[in-house]
């Protein structure tokens, strides 16, 4: 069965002979009034959005008004209002209303023709998209089309066209607010309006004859005339192809359906190429360059075509289907069907219809079987192969049966804006369809492939790409109705993600396409990037455009330069938008292209003067057009560290186009208000010979934990759990969530050897090196330029920290991952798919995540019930969860704007003594050899890799490399350099879990941070007699051994190591204490007293003369009349329970030592109870003061967030008068 036409035949249940004649009715009712009026009113109701998919009414009414005779029509008596709403009411009760879906398409769309058009599209199936496809290959390419065609076509498309922008202008419709109806009756607004929509569709005929005067047959080619006798049927309205009719009365013409006309233009330039002879060239032209678009929209979402003669496979290319294959990762393939129209027995009777024949099907059932077996000749695996069917019709219904499929996965079916939709939507979205395919896999769904696919999609993209609804169902158990509606609000948000039109370009004379990249600056590209071999951006002004453009790219170096200058001068500009639009400039377009002159290279020096960005830059002016020159120094003049070089470049830029304006404006007050703050800056000078951190990486492969692999582990785990009968629906036992929490690791353990034990090595270590490296280079960036992202961003904060945060959680995937492939080499056969490798990812991520749950409950830090839930999943409330993750947030947050604004905050630094000798001496104790000694080995392994910069992980045999060490570093020896490296490195050994003797099980425990055992400290592999690293990585790990040492938290059991780092300990900590005393100081607001043990003679000790020790900050505010007692401490950050317990055991918990919290309780108690003696040893005023406790750190507790304690806790980074006096 054809279930596709089976549904077709509802049509007759709701245009029933019942209602036919109830329709007949109506329209005799009409014979009592002016029949052209009563037609515009029904006509302007379609250009209410809430109307959209009632046109089925409105269309049978006008349908069942023109099949009579005109001259039955001969009132000029004008319907009330009243009158009229009852006669769209009496539509509303007939069948025909139980008919109506919800909107599946955009209300209106843009079409480019030599300029903007807004087109209504109603309920066709994509209008719009299908008649730019048709404009494009007549007007836009190259064609061998008879000129007289071209004319004529083109002349009735830009009167149609211009009618329908004319009727978007008049009620103004961008506008208005677009609200979808999904109700089944025509909505009527009050009188006025229905009379202004009746007027728009209104048009003088004279002003159309005059249009068409060359083509005079085109204009009763629009016009419908009365009394044809025929009403059609739902589909097919016999003014369907001619949609307009003549009021002889006063010489007017209505349209009766705005939303035909996309429709109608296409029907017109099929019936006037057949005139000409050449329909079926025309639509063989279409439906090659609407494939060519599909193909397109795959590649956007990295789906590029693979040579299918490897595979001894011959595809089809016909007039009506045809067929691609494309990779899908980097292991398996999606085969594409293309299944079009090819407008056999199309006419005006059939524009509407079915398709008149099966070969569609017929072919695609013989297709699926030879797909079938090939797949089984080249022994591809099911799971492997996925099918893309994309049926492209011009307002014909097409379908195909179910036929037998190559894949494991059921094919998913689009049209080709409904591809090109995804594309846009998703193009950031990595192998979006594969995984959107596996994903509804598991969903059984009624009525198949009835109404938009975009529906499901929507509902998958719109909850965090998943079908997961709720918690009280298994949505994969169940079957779901996805009724229409939900596509609309998914096809809107690819319009306005595209926001393509059409504008004036930077070559005079023409216009071009472009899309949107920055909706809040107004600015545009062009998308033909990799035809041009140039980079363009636009800024779209009320008053003008501004091009930027890149000359010819020819080398990867011109990329960088381009870019960062492009992006410069485009951000900058979009910023003077006010300033800009307050000139009254001579032009409507200008043109700044930017020319780069020198070598390369030497664009990245160092300034070695200061000298004005306007001096350097060369202007070749040519009318409108402005070269800007470039040159090494000009470039390197921009990396100072303000935004004043970039101010000079903003003002040349603007004085430019003053100097081309009728009357200059004052605009230097505004431009120092854009630039006041210094960290607003678009260029950076990184140094990477210094730091390999930032040595650029051009082409990332931008690897994620990715969040559809997690769902669909979630569910395994759930099933899993249920299946091993040891647990049921409901709450678990407190004491038992460890024990549930253990399974699921255990489980996902095991899931992970499975999964990489069959793999093969070859090249498997550096693939995984290659994406740390890659994530580190991204990490150290995002902690260097947050600040000055966030100043020139503020719009995108959540974007940068969502990124900043996926990048740490697959850094700690990708180095567990490492960390077990360099332990367990696996021997297996299979090459790593990069699908498979995020699968991986996920688990490892999962596997951390779990653990990390196990310890909260293990330290009773969470109270939250786990719950087996009726979704088949293990559940958790998240309040806990969301309290702790805000804490981390909001210190995450900090902390990198902290860093990253360094340079703009006043310098306070903990300066370390000079630990140089005695490191040395507690190092070759520890390890055998001095810490110089293995700096000095680590940066000769960096320099080998700098000598080979074209590379970012490095391999090379063991000795080669210790030899190239020893030759460059007399100070080492083969021993030492052996020795360092067996400590810095990854090798193989029998079991994961079970770490060479001397170090703790707790060591390869991927959640657990500060692991002797870890990538962190060991961030060499050694395979075999070769040995493995990254630059970046081993630069990270000597800048983490040396925090270590000097934060006093590098584990060692060596009695002078433990002596050194005691001392280094005591010296930061006092040295923290003298520097929170600088900063309180330097507000100017306190009076500050440092490491008080006496006031006013009397010391700070207990009534038996017991020492409570020092008062580390005593903060005296006499303007509040506020004294502070604060505690400061140099703690480092908790980022796991463990050590979150450990921080609440020193912070809250009394032992045979007092805690911290209660040693500082005694110290303020005995402020408050010698407050008199206050008053006098700082002689203050003798009024009522408060004395208030307070804990100075230098990162956030969150101990006190998870146990609840109130206790004020301020870190150093949020330290402010404001901070300080917020303590009660």
């Amino acid at each position: 069965m054809d279930f596709f036409n089976e549904i077709m035949k509802f049509g007759d249940i709701f245009e029933s002979q019942e209602t036919i004649d109830e329709l007949k009715d109506i329209s005799d009712e009409i014979k009592k009034y002016d029949v052209y009026d009563v037609l515009a009113r029904i006509s302007g109701l379609n250009l209410m959005p809430h109307n959209q998919n009632k046109s089925v009414l409105l269309d049978s009414l006008i349908a069942g008004i023109i099949c009579e005779e005109e001259n039955t029509y001969n009132s000029t008596y004008k319907m009330s209002a009243g009158k009229f709403k009852k006669l769209i009411g009496k539509i509303n009760e007939t069948n025909l209303a139980l008919s109506i879906d919800p909107n599946e398409n955009a209300f209106y769309q843009n079409v480019m023709l030599m300029d903007n058009y807004t087109v209504f599209n109603g309920i066709d199936n994509t209008p719009a998209y299908n008649l730019q496809m048709l404009i494009d290959i007549l007007f836009n390419y190259e064609n061998d089309f008879p000129k007289e065609y071209n004319q004529k076509i083109g002349r009735l498309m830009m009167l149609i066209l211009g009618l329908s922008e004319e009727i978007a202008r008049k009620i103004s419709i961008k506008e208005c607010e677009i609200a979808s109806d999904e109700g089944k009756y025509v909505v009527i607004p009050d009188s006025e309006k229905v009379k202004e929509y009746a007027e728009c569709v209104v048009f003088d005929e004279q002003r159309i004859q005059l249009f068409l005067k060359d083509y005079s047959d085109l204009l009763e080619e629009i016009i419908m005339p009365f009394g044809s006798g025929n009403v059609g049927s739902m589909n097919n309205r016999p003014f369907y192809s001619k949609p307009f009719v003549r009021n002889c009365r006063d010489n007017t013409i209505i349209l009766l359906n705005v939303s035909l006309l996309p429709n109608f233009l296409f029907f017109q330039a099929l019936k006037i190429a057949s005139e000409f002879g050449i329909k079926d060239k025309v639509i063989n032209r279409y439906n090659n360059y609407v494939w060519r678009d599909c193909r397109k929209s795959l590649e956007a979402l990295e789906h590029h075509k693979i040579k299918e003669s490897m595979l001894g496979i011959e595809l089809i290319n016909n007039a009506y289907y045809k067929e691609c294959i494309v990779n899908v990762y980097n292991n398996q393939l999606m085969l594409t069907v293309f299944v079009c129209d090819d407008a056999c027995d199309y006419s005006e009777r059939t524009m509407h219809s079915e398709y008149p024949d099966e070969k569609h099907t017929l072919l695609f059932e013989k297709r699926m079987k030879y797909f079938f077996e090939k797949m089984q000749e080249n022994a591809i695996e099911r799971n492997d192969i996925y099918c893309l069917l994309i049926i492209s019709g011009f307002g014909r219904g097409m379908g195909l049966r179910v036929a037998k499929n190559p894949s494991k996965y059921k094919s998913l079916q689009l049209n080709p804006f409904e591809l090109h939709c995804i594309s846009v939507n998703e193009r950031k979205k990595e192998n979006f369809v594969p995984r959107y395919i596996r994903a509804k896999e598991k969903v059984s769904t009624q009525i198949p492939n009835l109404f938009s696919e975009l529906n499901a999609i929507s509902i998958y993209t719109s909850n965090q790409y998943s079908f997961y609804l709720n918690d009280d169902f298994n949505p994969y158990n169940t079957t779901l109705l996805i009724a229409p509606g939900d596509s609309i609000d998914y096809i809107n948000q690819s319009i306005r993600n595209e926001g393509a039109v059409l504008i004036d370009s930077y070559e005079d004379g023409w216009k071009t396409r472009v899309v949107l990249c920055d909706e809040m600056r107004n600015m545009y590209t062009e998308e033909c990037m990799m035809e041009t071999k140039r980079s363009t951006l636009c800024i779209r002004y009320n008053n003008c455009i501004i091009w930027i453009t890149s000359g010819e790219i020819k080398e990867k170096a011109d990329v960088n330069l381009n870019f960062s200058i492009m992006d410069t001068i485009s951000y900058w500009l979009a910023e003077c938008k006010d300033i800009i639009e307050d000139m009254e400039l001579l032009n409507t377009l200008y043109h700044f292209s930017i020319i780069l002159e020198g070598d390369k290279k030497a664009y990245y020096y160092a300034p070695t003067e200061d000298i004005t960005v306007s001096d350097l830059i060369r202007v070749e002016k040519r009318g409108r057009h402005y070269n800007l020159v470039w040159t090494p120094k000009a470039y390197s003049q921009m990396s100072c560290k303000t935004n004043a070089k970039e101010k000079e470049l903003c003002q040349m830029l603007l004085d430019i186009l003053n100097n081309n304006a009728y009357e200059p404006v004052a605009y230097e007050d505004r431009l120092d208000k854009l630039f006041d703050n210094p960290m607003r800056r678009k260029i950076f000078s990184l140094d990477f010979q210094d730091k390999p951190y930032y040595k650029p990486i051009l082409f990332t492969a931008d690897r994620i934990v990715r969040e559809e692999d997690e769902d669909y582990l979630l569910d395994i785990i759930g099933k899993s759990i249920l299946q091993s009968s040891k647990w049921t629906y409901g709450v678990i036992p407190d004491e038992k969530r460890t024990m549930i929490a253990n399974e699921v690791v255990g489980m996902l353990y095991k899931m992970l050897q499975e999964e990489i034990e069959v793999l093969s090595s070859h090249h498997l270590v550096e693939a995984i090196y290659s994406d740390l490296e890659e994530v580190l280079y991204k990490l150290m960036l995002a902690e260097k330029t947050y600040a000055y992202e966030l100043s020139c961003y503020p719009e995108k904060e959540e974007q940068y920290i969502t990124e900043y945060n996926n990048l740490n959680r697959v850094s700690l995937a990708l180095k567990f991952m490492m960390e077990y492939v360099a332990a367990k080499p696996p021997k297996g056969e299979v090459t790593l798919g990069i699908g498979k490798y995020e699968y991986i990812l996920a688990i490892c991520s999962l596997i951390i995540e779990w653990a990390y749950k196990n310890d909260l409950f293990h330290y009773n830090i969470f109270n939250t019930p786990v719950e087996i839930l009726k979704s088949d999943r293990i559940g958790m409330k998240q309040d806990e969860f969301y309290t702790i993750y805000q804490y981390g947030d909001k210190y995450r947050r900090e902390q990198l704007y902290y860093k990253s604004s360094s340079d703009f905050h006043k310098k306070y630094i903990i300066n370390h003594e000079d630990y140089s000798d005695s490191l040395d001496i507690a190092f070759q104790a520890e390890y055998g050899y001095s810490f110089t000694q293995f700096c000095r080995l680590i940066m000769g392994m960096i320099e080998y890799g700098k000598e080979r910069e074209e590379q970012e992980v490095y391999i090379a045999p063991k000795e080669k490399l210790i030899e190239y060490i020893v030759q460059i570093d007399e100070k080492l020896s083969n021993e030492i350099a052996i020795a360092i490296i067996k400590d810095i490195s990854l090798t193989e050994r029998d079991d994961f879990l079970k770490v060479p003797s001397g170090f703790r099980k707790e060591d390869v425990y991927p959640w657990r941070f500060n692991r002797a055992y870890s990538f962190n400290r060991r961030p060499v592999i050694i395979r075999n007699d070769m040995i493995i690293w990254g630059n970046r990585q081993l630069y990270h790990m000597l800048m983490y051994v040396t925090d270590l040492i000097y934060e006093g938290k590098i584990s060692t059991k060596n009695d002078k190591m433990c002596t050194l780092i005691g001392r280094i300990s005591d010296d930061r900590g006092r040295k923290f204490n003298k520097l929170i005393s600088d900063i309180l100081s330097d507000m100017e607001v306190f009076v500050i007293d440092s490491n008080v043990d006496r006031i006013n003679k009397k010391p700070v000790a207990d009534k038996n003369g017991n020492t409570l020790g020092d008062i580390d900050v005593l903060i005296i505010d006499n303007e509040m009349h506020h004294i502070y007692v604060a505690e400061v401490k140099d703690f480092n950050f908790s980022r796991n329970p463990y050590e979150i317990q450990l921080e609440y055991q020193k912070m809250f918990v009394d032992g045979k030592k007092k805690c911290y919290a209660t040693k500082h309780a005694r110290r303020v108690d005995w402020v408050k109870e010698h407050l008199e003696d206050l008053k006098i040893y700082y002689q203050l005023s003798d009024v009522i003061w408060n004395v208030y406790g307070l804990f100075i750190v230098s990162e956030p507790l969150i101990s006190t967030q998870v146990y609840h304690q109130k206790l004020e806790v301020v870190s150093r980074a949020e330290l402010s008068v404001e901070r300080i006096r917020s303590i009660k």
